[in-house]
């Protein structure tokens, strides 16, 4: 069907499609198919569609997608890349027809076009993705409007910090992640299991338990006050004498276990509790629960599930064990020797874990919170910019409560503590942490300043030689490190970890929030974010720091790397992107908004 014949003579802007317009805005960010590289922008009456648009979209600018044959109208943008979309619908020229492509299923059709086997497949894959995106987005956003217009007070007899930090985690799950289009969707999991087991609708559930024999367990159990007895899940005390239980997530349990354990040899070894026990709720990773009993002790379980890409499974490596708790143990020694930090930063506890003969399905981590924490209100990055009930954002409630209204003192509050903290770590430690929104928290106090909490570091990146030669008596720290791709060689790294966690996705995220619902003006903020950026440089410099690269990166590059997540996670194969990470594949194309003349 050609334009003319579906709009009766127009190809006409409709109302815009809100996951089409973020899938379309990742592909022209991260270059999906060459759309941007090889692409090219004409004015509106240059298109050879010019005499069907309507006068909104003839007035503006439009991207001939490289050589997909597609068009779309796009504006300029300064935020993580050039071009975004500017109006729907897309248009294919077909033939000597010009084709409005008002759905985003027949976009992505466009996009497969002339790929490969396995590229095609790895594309119809994400088409799915999307179409779950838009069944649990659906789901969720009912259940926020539900939850807004009827609020309930949860775990009411927990601590007022485990309190604020279980509400926070769901404002934080309602809200849509920065950069990754389909978010929403947790592949793997139903709308049934989504009701049952994910944070958006603060479930109650009971976990279940493997027996599993001591020669094939390897770690630490978890404390007696949140493991049950045998005879709790339902089996004979004997069997306590030479096998230990295990927590197993119930959708797991009841999803893949079978078949994980009759593929990896161990159907026959391990003994499934007959009886669930131990009650918790999910928090915003949705496969790390809190304990109804003891909410300071957090329990991270392995889930057949998938979110932020398709090669995103959530399981648990022998080596994230050990290299979490190592690398809190690193943090913990730093932060001591720096007296500004040292009140200002928390950190959990992760030292205790377990795996099963090696399998990443059968395991647990478990985090404990800092036992000083009382009646603060405790909010991770994430739900900074999310919408709270009363329709204004959770900084906004935050500022009220604790800076006396004044949002731009708790944002430059947060920049200097945040900025202070990583810049501090990268430049004179050589240590970059993926602190991103989910396990950095902000903690506020009507008595103290405003800290950090940090959690889940097991996948940060460490300039080895660096950090050995500023504190040697942390080299045997590094050494125990187990993932190897921790220890890098150079700065590089360090960098790209810093730009793209903390600088784009736990600052200019918040600042772009802010200026989108009008709370404050765009340039402002990056300005006092480039100051507050070379402020913390010089600072370093002056007692002895070699911030040259860091200031080349921030402060004087045109560009700043971003990460690429839809390619590396879902749309191209690893032998494509050539990464040994999928969250750490990186291109150098986003605009750098700290940049200072």
């Amino acid at each position: 069907m050609n334009a003319h014949a579906q709009t009766g003579g127009r190809v006409t802007s409709t109302a815009p499609a809100y996951l089409c317009r973020r899938v379309l805005d990742a592909f022209l960010r991260e270059d999906i198919r060459s759309c941007v590289s090889r692409g090219r922008v004409f004015s509106g009456s240059e298109t050879p569609f010019a005499s069907s648009l309507a006068p909104d979209l003839l007035e503006g600018l439009w991207l001939r997608m490289g050589d997909l044959g597609l068009w779309l109208a796009v504006e300029p943008c300064q935020f993580m890349q050039d071009w975004r979309v500017r109006a729907l619908p897309a248009v294919w020229i077909a033939g000597q027809d010009a084709v409005a492509l008002h759905s985003l299923a027949e976009i992505l059709e466009r996009f497969r076009d002339g790929l490969d086997e396995e590229s095609r497949s790895l594309h119809a894959a994400f088409a799915e993705e999307c179409l779950l995106a838009q069944e649990h987005g659906a789901l969720c956003d009912a259940e926020r409007a539900r939850s807004f217009s009827s609020p309930v007070e949860a775990a009411a007899d927990w601590p007022a910090w485990a309190r604020s930090l279980l509400r926070h985690d769901r404002l934080a799950s309602f809200h849509d992640h920065p950069f990754y289009p389909t978010a929403r969707a947790k592949l793997g999991f139903s709308a049934a299991d989504l009701r049952a087991y994910a944070p958006e609708f603060q479930p109650v559930f009971a976990l279940r338990w493997l027996a599993v024999p001591r020669a094939l367990y390897d770690g630490g159990e978890l404390p007696g006050d949140i493991r049950p007895s045998f005879a709790d899940v339902g089996l004979d005390e004997e069997q306590g004498r030479d096998r230990v239980l295990l927590p197993v997530h119930p959708a797991l349990w009841d999803k893949g276990l079978d078949v994980f354990l009759a593929e990896s040899g161990l159907a026959s070894s391990v003994v499934k509790a007959p009886a669930p026990r131990l009650e918790v709720t999910p928090t915003l990773s949705v496969r790390t629960v809190a304990p109804l009993a003891c909410p300071a002790q957090h329990i991270k379980l392995p889930l057949a599930m998938r979110t932020l890409g398709a090669r995103n499974l959530r399981t648990i490596k022998p080596s994230t064990i050990a290299d979490g708790a190592a690398m809190q143990k690193i943090l913990a020694a730093i932060v001591a020797d720096t007296p500004e930090l040292a009140s200002r930063l928390l950190l959990t506890d992760e030292d205790v874990g377990a795996t099963v003969a090696g399998q990443t399905f059968l395991g647990f981590i478990l985090r404990r919170y800092p036992s000083s924490l009382r009646d603060e209100e405790v909010a991770p990055v994430a739900a900074l910019a999310a919408p709270a009930a009363d329709g204004r954002l959770v900084v906004e409630e935050l500022a009220e409560r604790f800076y006396g209204g004044d949002l731009t003192a708790l944002f430059d509050d947060y920049l200097d503590l945040t900025l202070r903290l990583h810049l501090t770590l990268w430049v004179r430690y050589g240590v970059a942490l993926e602190s991103n929104q989910q396990n950095s928290l902000v903690v506020f106090s009507s008595t103290e300043p405003l800290r950090l909490l940090l959690k889940d570091n097991d996948a940060a990146r460490v300039h080895g030689r660096a950090l050995s030669a500023r504190r040697p008596d942390l080299a045997h720290r590094i050494d125990a490190i187990r993932d190897a791709r921790i220890i890098v060689a150079d700065e590089t790294p360090l960098a790209q970890m810093f730009i793209t966690i903390t600088l784009q996705l736990n600052i200019a995220v918040l600042v772009e929030a802010l200026a989108d619902v009008g709370r404050a003006d765009r340039e402002a903020l990056y300005e006092r974010l480039s100051r507050a950026v070379a402020k913390v440089l010089d600072r370093l410099a002056a007692e002895g720091d070699d911030v040259a690269l860091a200031r080349r990166a921030l402060l004087e590059a045109d560009r700043l790397p971003l990460k690429l997540l839809l390619r590396a996670a879902t749309l191209e194969s690893k032998a494509q992107t050539g990464s040994t990470d999928v969250n750490k594949f990186y291109g150098a194309t986003a605009p750098n908004f700290s940049r200072r003349p």
